[in-house]
């Protein structure tokens, strides 16, 4: 999850109780900060899109009234009565100062379309702002499965709030979450040993910075997980390698020399697959090469 000398998280069996933080917001902020990875929160995406339509109800609403002083405009600039009216509405249409002043001295039409029009700017800023941030929301990364799991099932099992709040991460909801940190790809390997093998990395000391461990949590450097891939990624990628030239120098029966080197081309493209991150594009090119 965290790059560098920073903890992990995942869930464990709960030790001792060890109560550092009030339960509560205070106990459930602990947890959120005591690890970027594990800066989990709520999308609301259903009611950030009922948001975005009231919004568009709205403006939509403002168009009408607009487009209904638009056609009474229309009909009295087309008249050309007698009247100075047609004159002072085809002035109002096309200089916006006559317009305005006429607005200020309290004029009743153009002061009801000025007011439709400064609600319509700032409805229209509201909703262009809103779409914007909705859009950015939409772009950040969802949590890793595991990431989830940890905050979810910490959740669960203290169940710190009450009211409202006390199904903000419950089973309908877990997956309307967004992460405002996500660790970069990873190959499988890593994912694996994070996954179900974190518990043999876990700190053994208590640190400060690490409030929560021990209470539902476990926390481990990622920095080890990352140095057992590099080893293991070196030593598999040279034994193949070394594998394959000794075999072929030895076996002189041509089937024999043929079954070895698919063998061995079978498990390189089948190590580069599992044990790196790599694209497909990339694991024909090594494979071929």
């Amino acid at each position: 999850m965290n790059a560098n000398p920073s903890p992990v998280a995942d869930v464990e069996r709960p030790a001792s109780p060890r109560k550092q933080y009030l339960e509560g917001f205070p106990s459930l902020s602990a947890l959120l900060s005591s690890d970027p990875d594990l800066q989990v929160y709520r999308r609301f995406n259903r009611l950030a899109s009922r948001n975005l339509l009231y919004l568009q109800a709205e403006i939509l609403d403002l168009e009408s009234r607009l487009k209904e002083f638009d056609a009474e405009d229309l009909d009295i600039a087309n008249a050309e009565d007698d009247s100075s009216d047609w004159m002072e509405t085809k002035l109002n249409a096309r200089c916006w100062e006559v317009f305005r002043e006429r607005a200020e001295q309290g004029h009743e039409k153009s002061r009801e379309r000025m007011k439709v029009i400064r609600e319509l700017r700032e409805r229209m800023g509201e909703y262009q702002d809103a779409l914007i941030r909705q859009s950015t929301i939409l772009n950040l990364e969802k949590p890793t499965p595991r990431v989830r799991s940890a905050v979810t099932g910490w959740f669960e099992l203290h169940q710190p709030l009450v009211g409202n709040c006390k199904n903000l991460f419950d089973s309908k909801a877990r997956y309307d979450t967004v992460a405002l940190r996500t660790p970069p790809d990873q190959d499988r390997l890593t994912m694996f040993l994070q996954s179900h093998l974190g518990y043999l990395f876990r700190s053994r000391k208590t640190m400060k910075h690490v409030p929560l461990d021990g209470d539902g949590m476990y926390y481990f450097p990622e920095t080890t997980i990352k140095h057992i891939v590099s080893f293991l990624s070196v030593f598999l990628a040279a034994a193949l390698l070394i594998g394959a030239i000794t075999g072929l120098y030895f076996v002189k029966k041509p089937s024999s020399l043929i079954g070895l080197l698919a063998a061995f081309t079978t498990a390189f493209a089948a190590s580069v697959g599992l044990l790196t991150n790599a694209r497909k594009v990339d694991i024909y090119a090594a494979t071929a090469a």
